[in-house]
């Protein structure tokens, strides 16, 4: 994969019809089992096309467990070995090269800087007392549309990005459309057993 899906898909509303798709289309779909002819009618079950972080946490469960080729991979790696806790996180991996990871941690607080869709919204996560704080910083709307809001104290958010300086802190921002996703709240405990 090149790069994760970099702005919010248009939505097209065509007028239904009869179903003529193919049965597999969705990119965040399930695995298929799909007739490969040259080996006598048997199937294999292969992975769907992901192209979000959101694709990675719906089914968590089974993809921690799956290979996942991410951009700029030379070659798979297991889900489980690729996330990163943002609790594990010290001030030192300034001092190294940054390369897109992928992250995940808990919601401490969110809230929105200013008074517009535009403004930052400041969402915190829990991290090493020692670092100060960790903060994902994005467009307000852009979050709402991701149902990060006020209210999502506790949730897990998963991203994939470069770390960088808040202040004292860490932060991550600038983040596309792709590269940050809530984790389905029945999948904490998998992420972050307490």
């Amino acid at each position: 994969m090149k790069e994760f899906l970099q702005s919010k898909p248009e939505i097209e509303l065509t007028p239904s019809g009869d179903y003529d798709e193919t049965p597999v289309e969705d990119v965040g779909g399930p695995l298929a089992w799909v007739p490969i002819g040259r080996h006598k009618g048997e199937t294999f079950e292969l992975p769907s096309k992901i192209t979000t972080v959101a694709g990675i946490c719906s089914n968590f469960e089974v993809n921690k467990d799956k290979y996942f080729f991410l951009p700029g991979a030379q070659h798979a790696v297991q889900l489980a070995e690729l996330i990163t806790n943002v609790t594990e996180l010290t001030s030192d991996i300034l001092n190294t090269e940054q390369m897109p990871r992928l992250y995940f941690g808990r919601i401490k607080r969110s809230w929105n800087k200013g008074a517009f869709s535009t403004s930052t919204r400041m969402t915190r996560i829990e991290c090493d007392p020692a670092i100060g704080d960790f903060t994902v910083k994005l467009p307000d709307g852009f979050c709402r549309d991701k149902s990060i809001n006020d209210d999502s104290t506790g949730r897990i958010v998963m991203f994939y990005g470069v770390i960088t300086t808040n202040g004292k802190g860490l932060a991550v921002d600038r983040l596309a459309w792709g590269e940050i996703a809530l984790v389905p709240s029945k999948y904490n405990d998998l992420l972050m057993p307490d």
